[in-house]
């Protein structure tokens, strides 16, 4: 990690809000489903008859939801790069994207891991460092039968690999959660502060 001084830290940075587009729960719940019994067969634990695809169908679909976060993920990330360039302390800091997803990730502000949790992600900084992961590849969710079976069985790996090779890409400026912060919402609930309803028109 690089770093030129230390003053910036010193002070309170509030970085744009992370607004994540909520999916289709019913199609959520199915997907993940299918996804946990693909999971146990692999690990010798079901049997999912003569045909997988259905299962494999179920992790493509949830495959594509973190492509779709992933992308939400990388708007904020742009947009706190943005940010940072607006300022010449933090354009002489070293602050990469990386910065940014490494705050997130693993320094996340205290605000942000407690809405995560409320909303019942438990297991938040696994899932948003695949969603990068997987976004550096995929920059739009690919349809079923783009990507292979032994990919999708195993892309929880891959995507894992795929975060940790984001990182290394170059030196970068660590962030923590002392000196920085940011809101985090729903689209809905974003324009809602913005006084809009759900279809973009006045509340």
């Amino acid at each position: 990690m690089s770093e030129n001084g230390g003053n910036w830290r010193a002070k309170w940075w509030e970085l744009p809000p992370l607004i994540l587009h909520p999916f289709g729960r019913s199609v959520e719940a199915a997907a993940l489903f299918d996804s946990v019994k693909l999971s146990m067969h692999l690990a010798g634990l079901s049997d999912p008859g003569p045909d997988k695809e259905p299962l494999l169908r179920g992790r493509c679909t949830e495959f594509r939801m973190l492509c779709l976060l992933g992308k939400d993920v990388m708007r904020w990330v742009g947009q706190c790069v943005d940010f940072t360039r607006r300022d010449a302390e933090l354009t002489a800091a070293g602050i990469k994207a990386q910065s940014f997803t490494d705050l997130l990730v693993n320094h996340t502000p205290l605000g942000v891991a407690t809405r995560f949790e409320n909303w019942g992600v438990g297991d938040y900084r696994r899932i948003l460092s695949r969603a990068v992961g997987i976004n550096a590849v995929f920059a739009n969710p690919p349809d079923f039968g783009v990507i292979s079976a032994d990919f999708l069985e195993d892309y929880y790996a891959y995507a894992d690999c795929l975060f940790a090779c984001y990182q290394r890409r170059e030196p970068f400026t660590g962030l923590g959660a002392e000196s920085f912060g940011f809101a985090l919402y729903t689209s809905d609930e974003y324009m809602s502060t913005l006084g809009c309803g759900p279809d973009g028109g006045a509340a």
